[in-house]
Protein backbone atom coordinates (compact mmCIF):
# COMPACT_ATOMS: atom_id res chain seq x y z
CA UNK A 1 0.00 0.00 0.00
CA UNK A 2 1.35 3.60 -0.94
CA UNK A 3 1.23 5.78 2.25
CA UNK A 4 0.19 9.51 2.24
CA UNK A 5 -0.57 11.93 5.56
CA UNK A 6 -4.18 11.19 4.77
CA UNK A 7 -3.70 7.43 4.52
CA UNK A 8 -1.61 7.18 8.29
CA UNK A 9 -3.21 9.48 10.51
CA UNK A 10 -6.72 7.89 8.72
CA UNK A 11 -5.75 4.51 9.27
CA UNK A 12 -7.13 3.47 13.06
CA UNK A 13 -4.67 0.59 12.99
CA UNK A 14 -1.93 3.15 12.93
CA UNK A 15 -3.74 5.40 15.31
CA UNK A 16 -4.08 2.48 17.79
CA UNK A 17 -0.95 1.58 17.37
CA UNK A 18 0.63 5.25 18.30
CA UNK A 19 -1.86 5.05 21.31
CA UNK A 20 -0.69 1.62 22.31
CA UNK A 21 3.09 3.31 22.09
CA UNK A 22 1.78 6.27 24.50
CA UNK A 23 0.58 4.37 26.54
CA UNK A 24 3.53 1.73 26.83
CA UNK A 25 6.01 4.32 26.79
CA UNK A 26 4.41 5.12 30.30
CA UNK A 27 5.94 9.47 30.01
CA UNK A 28 3.14 10.66 31.96
CA UNK A 29 1.62 9.00 35.08
CA UNK A 30 -2.27 9.13 35.46
CA UNK A 31 -2.61 10.38 39.13
CA UNK A 32 -6.39 9.74 39.74
CA UNK A 33 -6.56 6.74 38.50
CA UNK A 34 -4.66 5.49 42.18
CA UNK A 35 -8.11 6.36 43.54
CA UNK A 36 -10.96 5.92 40.93
CA UNK A 37 -11.83 3.51 38.35
CA UNK A 38 -14.02 3.80 35.19
CA UNK A 39 -17.29 3.38 35.17
CA UNK A 40 -19.83 4.20 32.43
CA UNK A 41 -23.44 6.39 32.91
CA UNK A 42 -26.20 6.46 30.37
CA UNK A 43 -27.07 9.76 31.21
CA UNK A 44 -25.11 12.98 31.71
CA UNK A 45 -26.94 13.96 34.56
CA UNK A 46 -26.85 10.70 36.70
CA UNK A 47 -28.06 9.58 40.11
CA UNK A 48 -25.64 9.44 42.68
CA UNK A 49 -25.31 8.20 46.10
CA UNK A 50 -23.81 9.32 48.64
CA UNK A 51 -22.48 7.04 51.91
CA UNK A 52 -22.36 3.46 50.41
CA UNK A 53 -21.97 1.38 53.81
CA UNK A 54 -18.48 0.30 53.60
CA UNK A 55 -18.51 -1.83 57.32
CA UNK A 56 -21.17 -4.25 58.79
CA UNK A 57 -23.09 -3.72 61.78
CA UNK A 58 -22.32 -6.22 64.95
CA UNK A 59 -25.18 -8.52 65.62
CA UNK A 60 -27.52 -8.20 67.99
CA UNK A 61 -27.31 -10.35 71.15
CA UNK A 62 -30.61 -11.66 72.23
CA UNK A 63 -32.48 -13.71 74.62
CA UNK A 64 -33.00 -17.50 73.04
CA UNK A 65 -37.30 -17.12 73.48
CA UNK A 66 -37.11 -13.41 72.33
CA UNK A 67 -38.42 -11.94 68.85
CA UNK A 68 -35.65 -11.01 66.82
CA UNK A 69 -34.80 -6.93 66.79
CA UNK A 70 -35.69 -5.52 63.58
CA UNK A 71 -33.20 -4.00 61.48
CA UNK A 72 -33.16 -1.12 58.93
CA UNK A 73 -30.59 -0.59 56.20
CA UNK A 74 -29.07 2.66 56.50
CA UNK A 75 -30.55 5.03 54.00
CA UNK A 76 -28.08 6.71 51.56
CA UNK A 77 -27.69 10.18 50.41
CA UNK A 78 -28.32 11.07 47.06
CA UNK A 79 -27.65 13.57 44.62
CA UNK A 80 -27.13 13.92 41.52
CA UNK A 81 -23.89 14.30 39.30
CA UNK A 82 -23.06 15.65 35.61
CA UNK A 83 -20.36 14.89 33.61
CA UNK A 84 -17.64 18.15 32.25
CA UNK A 85 -17.17 18.24 28.48
CA UNK A 86 -13.62 18.17 27.84
CA UNK A 87 -11.83 18.86 24.33
CA UNK A 88 -8.93 20.51 22.51
CA UNK A 89 -7.94 20.96 18.97
CA UNK A 90 -4.23 20.70 18.21
CA UNK A 91 -2.61 22.17 14.97
CA UNK A 92 -0.10 19.94 13.54
CA UNK A 93 3.10 22.78 11.67
CA UNK A 94 4.53 22.29 8.88
CA UNK A 95 7.32 22.06 9.73
CA UNK A 96 6.64 18.39 11.76
CA UNK A 97 4.19 17.78 8.48
CA UNK A 98 7.11 18.20 6.08
CA UNK A 99 9.27 15.91 8.27
CA UNK A 100 6.43 13.36 8.58
CA UNK A 101 6.45 13.33 4.49
CA UNK A 102 10.21 12.55 4.28
CA UNK A 103 9.70 9.39 6.74
CA UNK A 104 6.32 8.63 4.70
CA UNK A 105 8.13 9.27 2.03
CA UNK A 106 10.98 6.47 2.81
CA UNK A 107 9.01 4.05 3.82
CA UNK A 108 6.78 4.05 0.67
CA UNK A 109 10.70 3.26 -0.88
CA UNK A 110 11.88 0.41 1.37
CA UNK A 111 8.83 -0.53 3.37
CA UNK A 112 10.83 -1.88 6.24
CA UNK A 113 8.87 -2.38 9.94
CA UNK A 114 11.69 -0.02 11.13
CA UNK A 115 10.49 2.48 8.65
CA UNK A 116 7.27 1.83 10.03
CA UNK A 117 8.50 2.19 13.55
CA UNK A 118 9.99 5.46 12.96
CA UNK A 119 6.70 6.96 11.47
CA UNK A 120 5.12 6.00 14.47
CA UNK A 121 7.92 7.06 16.42
CA UNK A 122 8.16 10.34 15.29
CA UNK A 123 4.05 11.00 16.07
CA UNK A 124 3.69 9.59 19.56
CA UNK A 125 4.25 12.82 20.98
CA UNK A 126 1.62 14.54 19.18
CA UNK A 127 -1.10 12.00 19.87
CA UNK A 128 0.30 11.75 23.10
CA UNK A 129 -0.75 15.36 24.09
CA UNK A 130 -4.03 14.56 22.71
CA UNK A 131 -4.48 11.71 24.52
CA UNK A 132 -3.33 12.66 27.87
CA UNK A 133 -5.06 15.67 27.74
CA UNK A 134 -8.65 15.01 29.83
CA UNK A 135 -6.48 13.00 32.09
CA UNK A 136 -4.73 15.97 33.52
CA UNK A 137 -7.51 17.91 33.85
CA UNK A 138 -9.48 15.41 35.92
CA UNK A 139 -6.09 14.95 37.59
CA UNK A 140 -6.43 18.35 38.90
CA UNK A 141 -10.33 17.73 39.66
CA UNK A 142 -9.83 14.90 41.50
CA UNK A 143 -6.61 16.65 43.65
CA UNK A 144 -8.98 19.41 44.43
CA UNK A 145 -11.52 17.07 45.51
CA UNK A 146 -9.21 14.95 47.73
CA UNK A 147 -7.52 17.73 49.64
CA UNK A 148 -10.01 20.37 50.01
CA UNK A 149 -13.60 18.68 49.07
CA UNK A 150 -14.36 21.46 46.39
CA UNK A 151 -12.89 21.79 42.79
CA UNK A 152 -13.75 24.18 40.32
CA UNK A 153 -12.16 25.38 36.49
CA UNK A 154 -11.48 28.89 36.29
CA UNK A 155 -10.78 31.15 33.49
CA UNK A 156 -7.10 32.03 34.18
CA UNK A 157 -6.15 27.76 34.25
CA UNK A 158 -8.49 26.96 31.07
CA UNK A 159 -7.92 29.65 28.77
CA UNK A 160 -10.24 30.41 25.65
CA UNK A 161 -13.05 28.03 28.02
CA UNK A 162 -15.73 28.57 30.28
CA UNK A 163 -15.93 28.08 33.69
CA UNK A 164 -18.33 25.65 34.08
CA UNK A 165 -17.36 22.87 36.78
CA UNK A 166 -18.33 23.23 40.50
CA UNK A 167 -18.53 21.02 42.63
CA UNK A 168 -18.18 20.39 46.64
CA UNK A 169 -18.49 17.00 48.61
CA UNK A 170 -20.46 16.70 51.86
CA UNK A 171 -16.55 15.74 53.63
CA UNK A 172 -16.00 16.16 57.33
CA UNK A 173 -13.90 19.40 58.10
CA UNK A 174 -12.27 20.11 60.89
CA UNK A 175 -10.03 23.29 61.78
CA UNK A 176 -7.53 23.40 64.02
CA UNK A 177 -6.71 26.97 65.74
CA UNK A 178 -3.59 28.72 66.40
CA UNK A 179 -3.29 27.15 69.87
CA UNK A 180 -3.18 23.61 68.36
CA UNK A 181 0.06 23.91 66.29
CA UNK A 182 2.46 24.10 69.06
CA UNK A 183 1.10 20.37 70.22
CA UNK A 184 -0.30 19.27 66.81
CA UNK A 185 0.87 15.85 66.70
CA UNK A 186 -1.06 14.95 69.84
CA UNK A 187 -3.66 17.05 68.33
CA UNK A 188 -4.13 14.44 65.70
CA UNK A 189 -3.51 11.91 68.00
CA UNK A 190 -6.75 12.62 69.93
CA UNK A 191 -8.70 13.38 67.08
CA UNK A 192 -7.89 10.45 65.24
CA UNK A 193 -9.13 8.26 68.06
CA UNK A 194 -12.22 10.15 68.78
CA UNK A 195 -12.84 9.88 64.65
CA UNK A 196 -12.53 6.65 64.65
CA UNK A 197 -16.15 5.90 66.73
CA UNK A 198 -18.18 7.76 63.47
CA UNK A 199 -16.06 7.03 60.69
CA UNK A 200 -13.82 3.45 61.41
CA UNK A 201 -10.30 2.89 60.68
CA UNK A 202 -8.39 5.26 58.65
CA UNK A 203 -5.92 3.79 55.68
CA UNK A 204 -3.99 6.81 55.42
CA UNK A 205 -3.30 10.38 55.80
CA UNK A 206 -2.72 12.57 53.35
CA UNK A 207 -0.75 15.82 52.95
CA UNK A 208 1.67 18.01 50.35
CA UNK A 209 5.32 18.18 51.08
CA UNK A 210 5.50 21.49 52.36
CA UNK A 211 2.63 20.47 54.92
CA UNK A 212 4.66 17.69 56.27
CA UNK A 213 7.44 19.64 56.58
CA UNK A 214 5.79 22.79 58.35
CA UNK A 215 2.83 20.96 60.63
CA UNK A 216 4.50 18.07 60.91
CA UNK A 217 8.35 17.78 61.72
CA UNK A 218 8.05 21.52 62.21
CA UNK A 219 5.51 20.85 65.49
CA UNK A 220 7.06 20.65 68.59
CA UNK A 221 5.63 17.75 70.01
CA UNK A 222 7.02 15.63 67.13
CA UNK A 223 10.29 15.85 68.54
CA UNK A 224 9.38 14.38 71.60
CA UNK A 225 7.28 11.15 69.97
CA UNK A 226 10.52 11.27 68.19
CA UNK A 227 12.89 10.28 70.95
CA UNK A 228 10.63 8.14 72.48
CA UNK A 229 9.99 5.99 69.30
CA UNK A 230 13.77 5.21 69.04
CA UNK A 231 15.09 5.46 72.63
CA UNK A 232 16.78 8.78 71.59
CA UNK A 233 17.86 11.26 74.15
CA UNK A 234 18.74 13.54 71.64
CA UNK A 235 17.06 14.75 68.65
CA UNK A 236 18.10 16.20 65.58
CA UNK A 237 15.54 16.86 63.08
CA UNK A 238 15.76 17.70 59.52
CA UNK A 239 13.28 18.65 57.25
CA UNK A 240 15.56 16.85 54.32
CA UNK A 241 16.38 13.53 56.43
CA UNK A 242 13.07 13.01 57.93
CA UNK A 243 11.34 10.54 55.32
CA UNK A 244 7.36 9.84 55.39
CA UNK A 245 8.23 6.25 56.02
CA UNK A 246 10.41 7.36 59.12
CA UNK A 247 7.09 9.62 60.20
CA UNK A 248 5.22 7.05 59.47
CA UNK A 249 6.75 4.30 61.85
CA UNK A 250 6.36 6.83 64.89
CA UNK A 251 2.45 7.47 63.74
CA UNK A 252 1.93 3.82 63.86
CA UNK A 253 2.85 3.71 67.17
CA UNK A 254 0.73 6.51 68.28
CA UNK A 255 -2.13 4.91 66.66
CA UNK A 256 -2.32 7.29 63.47
CA UNK A 257 -2.70 5.85 59.66
CA UNK A 258 0.00 5.71 57.06
CA UNK A 259 1.73 9.24 55.61
CA UNK A 260 1.17 9.69 52.38
CA UNK A 261 3.34 12.26 50.26
CA UNK A 262 1.47 13.90 47.64
CA UNK A 263 3.82 15.44 45.08
CA UNK A 264 1.70 15.35 41.83
CA UNK A 265 2.27 17.90 39.15
CA UNK A 266 0.60 19.02 35.98
CA UNK A 267 1.65 21.19 33.35
CA UNK A 268 -0.44 23.81 32.76
CA UNK A 269 -0.92 25.42 28.93
CA UNK A 270 1.16 28.71 30.24
CA UNK A 271 4.06 25.94 30.92
CA UNK A 272 3.86 26.55 34.72
CA UNK A 273 2.74 23.71 37.02
CA UNK A 274 0.32 22.87 38.90
CA UNK A 275 0.19 20.83 42.71
CA UNK A 276 -2.81 18.86 42.53
CA UNK A 277 -2.80 18.38 46.18
CA UNK A 278 -3.16 21.61 48.47
CA UNK A 279 -0.61 23.02 51.19
CA UNK A 280 -2.14 23.10 54.19
CA UNK A 281 -4.28 20.32 54.09
CA UNK A 282 -4.47 16.68 55.69
CA UNK A 283 -6.70 14.14 54.32
CA UNK A 284 -7.76 11.29 56.13
CA UNK A 285 -9.28 8.13 54.20
CA UNK A 286 -11.01 4.98 55.33
CA UNK A 287 -10.40 3.10 52.18
CA UNK A 288 -7.99 3.17 49.17
CA UNK A 289 -10.23 3.75 46.21
CA UNK A 290 -12.51 6.51 46.94
CA UNK A 291 -15.10 5.85 43.54
CA UNK A 292 -15.45 6.35 40.02
CA UNK A 293 -14.88 8.27 36.92
CA UNK A 294 -17.90 8.61 35.36
CA UNK A 295 -17.75 8.45 31.93
CA UNK A 296 -20.42 9.26 29.12
CA UNK A 297 -20.45 8.56 25.23
CA UNK A 298 -20.01 11.94 23.60
CA UNK A 299 -22.17 12.95 21.04
CA UNK A 300 -19.87 13.94 18.18
CA UNK A 301 -19.95 9.89 18.63
CA UNK A 302 -23.50 9.54 17.40
CA UNK A 303 -23.67 12.28 14.95
CA UNK A 304 -19.87 12.12 13.65
CA UNK A 305 -18.48 15.17 11.87
CA UNK A 306 -17.89 14.21 7.60
CA UNK A 307 -14.55 14.18 6.78
CA UNK A 308 -13.15 13.18 10.22
CA UNK A 309 -12.01 10.04 11.40
CA UNK A 310 -12.36 8.91 14.73
CA UNK A 311 -10.38 6.46 16.93
CA UNK A 312 -12.10 5.18 20.23
CA UNK A 313 -9.83 4.91 23.82
CA UNK A 314 -11.01 4.38 27.23
CA UNK A 315 -13.93 6.06 28.81
CA UNK A 316 -15.44 7.10 25.85
CA UNK A 317 -12.86 9.45 24.19
CA UNK A 318 -12.40 9.55 21.14
CA UNK A 319 -9.37 11.51 18.98
CA UNK A 320 -9.81 12.44 15.66
CA UNK A 321 -8.32 13.94 12.73
CA UNK A 322 -8.97 16.60 9.56
CA UNK A 323 -7.88 18.21 7.21
CA UNK A 324 -8.87 22.00 6.52
CA UNK A 325 -7.66 24.57 4.22
CA UNK A 326 -6.66 26.13 7.80
CA UNK A 327 -3.71 22.79 8.38
CA UNK A 328 -4.02 19.62 9.88
CA UNK A 329 -5.86 19.11 13.63
CA UNK A 330 -6.10 16.28 15.83
CA UNK A 331 -8.70 16.74 18.82
CA UNK A 332 -10.19 15.14 21.30
CA UNK A 333 -13.43 15.00 23.09
CA UNK A 334 -14.35 13.65 26.44
CA UNK A 335 -17.27 13.33 29.05
CA UNK A 336 -15.80 12.56 32.62
CA UNK A 337 -16.52 13.62 36.02
CA UNK A 338 -15.00 12.30 39.18
CA UNK A 339 -18.15 10.46 41.47
CA UNK A 340 -17.04 9.63 45.02
CA UNK A 341 -18.42 6.88 46.57
CA UNK A 342 -18.69 8.19 50.37
CA UNK A 343 -17.43 11.75 50.47
CA UNK A 344 -19.20 11.85 54.37
CA UNK A 345 -15.96 9.43 55.33
CA UNK A 346 -13.32 11.31 54.25
CA UNK A 347 -11.82 13.89 56.85
CA UNK A 348 -9.72 17.14 55.57
CA UNK A 349 -8.35 18.58 58.16
CA UNK A 350 -7.90 22.45 57.02
CA UNK A 351 -4.60 23.98 58.52
CA UNK A 352 -5.36 27.44 57.02
CA UNK A 353 -6.24 29.28 60.53
CA UNK A 354 -4.03 27.59 62.12
CA UNK A 355 -1.00 28.44 60.26
CA UNK A 356 -1.99 32.44 59.65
Amino acid sequence: MYLTIQTLLNDPGVVKAVIDRVQALRLDQIFWKKHLDFEETKSRVFKTYLGTVTGVVAGSVIDRNSNKPLRERKSLGSGYGEVAYMGDRYQMDNDRLDMLQELINKFNQAKTPDQRDDIINYIVDDMRQVLLAPHKRMDIVDGDLRSDGKASVKVDDNPQGIELLEMELPVHRITPQVADKLNFVRYLMEKTVELRTKFGMFVSMEMSRKTFINSIIGSKDFGEFYKQSFDSKEVQLSAGLMSSEMATTIFRGLGLPPIVINEDLVELSDGTFKQVFKDNRISLFTTPKQGKMRWHTPYEITDPVPGKTYTRSEGGMYISNIRTDEGRFMEYGAEWIPEFTSPNKIVIFDLDTMNA
